[in-house]
């Protein structure tokens, strides 16, 4: 108790008022509650009885802050259950969160002609063959027909549309 004591003279700014604080059974209380000691494995199991047993079901920060404060005080305990929820890994692998939607799913504009919309795409550095590094790939949107032509890597756009011109 006489540590208790100690601990709480150092924790606390303001002045311990005896009216708050009473022995009962070797327990120190702060109005009605157990007042647990600075001891960061007491203050886990205390935390861990109340938001990690089946019965409990791991309630959250806020429904676990109070079925710890029902019984038990800790200069700012509420800062120390927030950080034990954060962190306990069930909740994090099985919670969800809580967020609103992102948005509804639009379908994409599908074109009307064939070689009406075209990808182009470059693969690079690719092994040498027949004098050729790279190749242009232009692709249809909707018969998924495509075009591999052979290119070099130090190719420019005004070359890149030149192949597109003769080749495509």
């Amino acid at each position: 108790m006489a540590k208790a004591a100690r601990e709480l003279q150092q924790a606390l700014s303001k002045m311990v008022c005896s009216v708050e604080w009473l022995e009962d059974e070797g327990l120190l209380r702060f109005r009605g509650k157990i007042y647990v000691l600075q001891n960061l494995d007491l203050r886990r199991r205390v935390v861990l009885l109340c938001h990690d047993i089946k019965v409990a079901r791991h309630p959250g920060r806020w429904k676990t802050l109070e079925l710890v404060s029902r019984n038990y005080w800790w200069p700012q305990m509420s800062r120390y259950i927030g950080q034990y929820v954060s962190t306990c890994d069930l909740c994090l692998r099985t919670k969800l969160i809580r967020q609103a939607p992102v948005g509804e799913l639009h379908p994409l504009w599908i074109p009307d002609l064939r070689w009406d919309t075209l990808s182009v795409d470059f693969i690079m550095e690719l092994p040498l063959s027949s004098g050729h590094d790279a190749v242009m790939t232009v692709v249809d949107s909707v018969s998924k027909r495509a075009h591999f032509i052979p290119t070099h890597m130090t190719m420019t756009a005004e070359g890149a549309a030149r192949l597109f011109l003769y080749q495509v």
